[in-house]
């Protein structure tokens, strides 16, 4: 459609960012920059799922699965633990 070709999932798994994210784990940003994001300590029940939040930080939900985000720039990335 409109001649746009988005990348594969495969495309995408491998992107990195550039930069250095640190995790908020102050519930900092304004309310209205939250929607259906919400700030759970590690260790607190995250309501509607089986979960409990593994470390402190904005977390969101794709179905019921929680998907742990940070804010960078206004922009909101999934993040993972890194070893």
């Amino acid at each position: 459609m409109f001649g746009v070709i988005f990348p594969t999932e495969g495309e995408l798994d491998v992107l990195w960012c550039p930069f250095f994210i640190e995790a908020q784990s102050r519930d900092s940003i304004p309310m209205a920059h939250t929607t259906n994001t919400f700030h759970y300590v590690s260790g607190q029940e995250i309501p509607g799922t089986e979960v409990c939040a593994p470390w402190t930080l904005y977390y969101t939900k794709l179905g019921n699965t929680p998907l742990a985000i940070v804010n960078y720039g206004s922009v909101w990335f999934e993040t993972a633990m890194q070893n």
